[in-house]
């Protein structure tokens, strides 16, 4: 669903609403904490002073809402403006950045900014199935962010460089994940937690560190200067193509990024390149998974990391 069909479809705060309560209860309401389906509606006012829906338990008396417990709860923003942004974001191939996201939707910088970071919470993956699994072609490479420090000497730039790591199947998914260092006590933790040892072929650069840690047998190493030669037949073009789709949205759309949050970003990106060939239903599977993780608020989100 794009930006367009998202303003036709919820023309009211009420059918945005009756969509999320839709969507969080196919088969009807149920209660958060004893699962009873004797629910009443009750018409109040917010803390803003503006109608809303609430719900209350016949069995245990809890009143809760649609989006009690979920990335959208305490927020004041309306959902229309919360789908518009899900709906940016679910469509943007290289990223859209917290500026451009308040500019289309009408809201202060900050509150794009956790919001967008909210959205971000949603599309991280857990418990997805390991890569190659069906025997698949898994290509393996590194890439570098940053590393300019101005006036401060190359030594200086290289240092501040961070390492990401990144496993693709052939026509299938990616994973992106910062490393500390492109070393094999960084690299084997990723490849034991998102390998499947079922993958048919594994395809790295000639970095050492691969032909340590990867079973020989599975193995391949390819020569990045003889690629064009043999016309692909082994390359890491795919992983290749992930990481310059990435740093396209980071020259393009974020500008910088803070290492901080660096790991959101990436699985926003892995997120969405994930589901590429499922763009009709990316805006209902975001919604889902909105509506399944803890909220974030935002003392917890400028704070956990410092």
């Amino acid at each position: 669903m794009n930006l367009l069909k998202v303003t036709k479809t919820f023309t009211t705060e009420d059918a945005a609403l009756d969509y999320l309560i839709k969507q969080r209860w196919p088969k009807g309401v149920r209660c958060l904490a004893c699962d009873h389906d004797k629910v009443y509606t009750i018409a109040t006012k917010g803390k803003t002073g503006k109608p809303c829906r609430l719900f209350e338990c016949g069995e245990c008396k809890l009143h809760f809402s649609a989006t009690t417990g979920t990335l959208f709860h305490d927020s004041h923003l309306p959902l229309q403006k919360w789908f518009m942004a899900m709906a940016l974001m679910a469509e943007a191939k290289k990223g859209i950045s917290a500026n451009q996201v308040a500019r289309h939707i009408g809201v202060q910088y900050k509150t794009a900014w956790h919001l967008c970071h909210r959205i971000r919470k949603a599309m991280e993956e857990l418990n997805t199935p390991p890569l190659g699994g069906q025997g698949q072609v898994i290509e393996i490479d590194e890439t570098y962010l940053g590393g300019k420090k101005l006036r401060k000497g190359v030594k200086a730039g290289k240092d501040a460089k961070i390492a990401i790591l990144g496993i693709a199947e052939h026509n299938g998914r990616v994973h992106l994940q910062r490393i500390s260092n492109a070393k094999a006590e960084s690299i084997r933790p990723v490849l034991d937690k998102t390998l499947s040892p079922n993958a048919s072929q594994i395809i790295t650069d000639a970095a050492p560190v691969y032909s340590a840690i990867l079973p020989k047998e599975k193995h391949k190493e390819v020569n990045h200067r003889e690629e064009l030669r043999t016309l692909g037949e082994l390359s890491t073009k795919t992983i290749d193509g992930a990481f310059s789709l990435f740093k396209r949205g980071v020259i393009g759309s974020f500008h910088h990024l803070s290492e901080d949050h660096l790991d959101s970003y990436l699985q926003e990106f892995c997120w969405r390149y994930n589901r590429r060939h499922l763009q009709q239903h990316m805006f209902e599977t975001l919604t889902q998974e909105l509506m399944t993780k803890k909220p974030l608020t935002y003392r917890k989100l400028t704070r956990e990391t410092f």
